[in-house]
């Protein structure tokens, strides 16, 4: 569990790695989380950083790993610290306004479209305010490995999930970390 002070200090320092992008919109997007319970949301109900805070905290624990594995590739291959930043820092943001209740008595708030739709709807409320490249895409919309072909009724099927692939090895790579993060770091 975080203290208020872990979840403050995680709001300023996600605002200032925001504040650094250089992308239209960029301004906008801050906004609106600002506006949003997305710093102080937990992540999820009971799996994974089930606490205020979580949200924020899980999506900055996946910066780092991000970075390192960028470096890693091929020069041709590499993705602008800008793109990072925006991977992992927004790829779960569908999430705001998701739960309600309080520490230990979170559940998702009905007709909240992330029910029924988890990707997807994250890349729909960034590119409300930031124009989003095919590779942060499909990294955000895949981010969660084969789960995502599945999550919809199979609007994505694994076959999609393997030409993205192709198109990118990051996208397979956030998967493995967000997984990571997500199921083995608790």
């Amino acid at each position: 569990m975080l203290t208020e002070d872990e979840i403050f200090a995680n709001e300023n320092y996600i605002l200032d790695l925001l504040n650094e992008v250089k992308r239209e919109g960029i301004k906008d997007y801050i906004q609106y989380i600002e506006n949003s319970d997305f710093f102080s949301a937990p992540a999820s109900t009971k799996y994974h950083r089930d606490y205020p805070g979580g949200l924020a905290e899980h999506s900055l624990n996946l910066l780092e790993p991000l970075k390192l594995s960028n470096s890693r590739l091929k020069k041709k291959e590499q993705l602008p610290e800008d793109s990072l930043t925006i991977i992992a820092l927004c790829h779960d943001v569908c999430k705001e306004g998701l739960y309600v209740g309080d520490y230990g008595n979170y559940r998702a708030l009905q007709g909240h479209p992330a029910n029924n739709k988890h990707s997807g709807l994250s890349i729909e409320k960034i590119k409300k305010h930031i124009k989003l490249t095919r590779i942060e895409r499909d990294i955000i919309l895949y981010h969660m490995g084969l789960f995502s072909c599945y999550e919809y009724g199979m609007e994505y099927t694994p076959e999609d999930l393997m030409r993205a692939i192709k198109r990118h090895p990051l996208i397979q790579i956030f998967a493995a970390i967000d997984m990571e993060e997500t199921h083995w770091q608790r």
